[in-house]
């Protein structure tokens, strides 16, 4: 069907229904709409012939045969819009606009569909007259609702219908879970407040709903109360679990330095669907984490990113006392730095995950995040905290020659960024941030952003001089001070032992279970700064200028 046959036929019938108010929205403005979409949503010729059979129905017609007719289209109306095809849906509610006094839900449906077909104004305007005409508030004020949330995606208007409604109807728990989601949808963090007291309203008509102890466990553990996160956590595991409510349950423990039994939770990990916790050892061999093996050959293997492997790994020289040797697989990158390491690497066979595992004769395998469980460790005796991993003098200076200014100022090393192919992006902060640090007098600034070149000339690069994460060592060996977000570099400088500034935000990976003390825990050389709220990094560069600011007057 050609565009010019539809407009032929919509240009017999020019006058809306004497009862329906639509202002000074006319039939030729409606029609206007319909055909610009026309290309995109074709009327098929089944709608068109059903418009041509009717246009001459007589308006003396018998009223039962005229409304039966008119719910037939209604209904048809409705089915192409859910099939998405808007514009038959459009051509149908057109002419029970010509023909007959719709009710307010109409107006409702032609503003919805107007809008999907991003015909914003004209659906404002039908959505304006559903509004004025729709005398069931509670009704109106759900409808609205849902409009602005699932259609417009216009979240806090959503926030202020939905409340309307709860105002008239304290019954109904799903609209108070929507609400509590819509606040931090909305509003972020800023939002969790509001997000909690509407997940309480929602609890006390569903004590037991899983989806409201989720959005209470996850809101109060964001919001930094820990005591109710807990509570709710629990209230999860007494109400039938699954695996990831064990393994987010055991991530929410250490967080709170609680770390035997958060890493006995964290045993889940390899039970649920997350790419992230997968290790290609055999899973036939993979070892119970209880059985005796003192006389067998025990592989560990690394997991998940090279920060962890980093952080972990001081924990593997310990496993020599359950087996009677420790085979440690480890990232090819990180190989060299590890294996020329000796407080990590004596006594154990070191090596790069290029090797075909299929070749290596061994009788059980782990993940590597599983070492603290098996060693029973504490948050307050991790291992080698003042550092673990070395790299030579010669390096250290070779690199030095290579790739650094002679001076006498102060070097200091930016690192701003962790993986991109990460799920954890909140940690990062944009390289121009740290702009303002570099008129500072007696110091030189250098950057460890791998493939990033920044736009300051006082900041020097260097992130193209690693090959390896030898020649990162050597970088942060050669530096005064390390600037890290949490990453990979943060990390090794700790392993190291070199003095770190780490710039957390107020919502931080799992593993920082200690950010309001002179260290970290896991590394005694870095001093976290963290954020107050989320995002905001203002008063944590001023911290940093006042600490760099001591540091050149002494």
């Amino acid at each position: 069907m050609l565009k010019i046959d539809l407009e032929n036929l919509l240009n017999k019938d020019q006058n809306f229904h004497e009862n329906n108010d639509t202002g000074s929205f006319s039939p030729r403005d409606f029609d206007k709409n319909l055909l610009e979409i026309f290309d995109e949503y074709p009327v098929s010729q089944e709608v068109f012939e059903v418009y041509k059979k009717f246009i001459p129905m007589k308006s003396d017609a018998p009223e039962s045969a005229k409304s039966k007719l008119f719910d037939t289209i209604r209904n048809f109306a409705k089915e192409q819009a859910a099939q998405q095809k808007y514009a038959d849906a459009l051509v149908l509610f057109r002419f029970l606009l010509v023909k007959s006094q719709l009710p307010s839900e109409d107006y409702y449906s032609i503003a919805e569909i107007l809008f999907k077909c991003k015909k914003e104004k004209p659906a404002k305007i039908f959505l304006d007259i559903y509004e004025k005409k729709e005398l069931n508030k509670p009704l109106l004020f759900l409808t609205l609702g849902n409009f602005y949330n699932l259609v417009s995606k216009e979240y806090k208007k959503a926030i202020k219908y939905y409340e309307k409604f709860l105002e008239t109807d304290k019954t109904k728990p799903s609209i108070y879970i929507i609400t509590a989601n819509l606040y931090t949808k909305a509003f972020g963090d800023e939002g969790l407040k509001e997000s909690i007291y509407y997940f309480n309203k929602a609890l006390a008509l569903k004590p037991d709903d899983r989806l409201i102890l989720h959005g209470l466990a996850f809101g109060y553990e964001k919001l930094g109360d820990k005591e109710n996160a807990d509570k709710f956590y629990k209230k999860i595991l007494e109400n039938n679990p699954t695996n990831i409510d064990r393994y987010n349950y055991g991530l929410f423990l250490i967080s709170c330095g609680e770390f035997e039994k958060g890493h006995d939770y964290l045993r889940y990990r390899f039970s649920i669907d997350d790419i992230n916790n997968i290790y290609p050892a055999e899973k036939e061999k993979r070892w119970d984490l209880i059985s005796d093996i003192k006389d067998k050959t025990l592989l560990v293997h690394y997991e998940q990113g090279f920060g962890d492997t980093i952080m972990y790994c001081r924990f593997v020289p310990q496993l020599k006392n359950f087996a009677k040797k420790i085979i440690f697989v480890v990232q090819d990158s990180l190989y060299d730095l590890i294996k020329n390491s000796p407080k990590i690497s004596e006594g154990i066979e070191i090596i790069s995950d290029k090797t075909d595992l299929s070749k290596i004769e061994y009788d059980f395998n782990m993940g590597l995040l599983d070492a603290p469980y098996v060693l029973k460790t504490k948050s307050d005796d991790i291992p080698l905290a003042q550092s673990y991993l070395e790299i030579s003098e010669d390096c250290v200076k070779n690199y030095a020659k290579k790739h650094l200014k002679k001076s006498d100022n102060l070097k200091i090393a930016i690192a701003c960024a962790g993986d991109k192919n990460s799920n954890y992006n909140i940690r990062d902060i944009e390289i121009n941030k740290f702009n303002i640090l570099t008129d500072l007098k007696g110091l030189e600034f250098y950057s460890l952003q791998y493939n990033q070149t920044p736009d300051n000339p006082k900041i020097m690069p260097l992130g193209n001089t690693f090959k390896n994460f030898v020649d990162s060592a050597c970088a942060i060996r050669n530096m005064d001070l390390i600037i890290s977000t949490d990453n990979v570099i943060l990390n090794l400088a700790g392993a190291l032992g070199v003095k770190t500034l780490g710039l957390f935000n107020k919502q931080t990976n799992y593993r920082w279970f200690k950010l309001n003390s002179p260290d970290t825990g896991w590394y005694k050389s870095v001093k976290p700064l963290q954020a107050k709220e989320q995002n905001d990094w203002d008063e944590v560069f001023s911290e940093l200028i006042n600490i760099l600011s001591k540091i050149t007057v002494s």
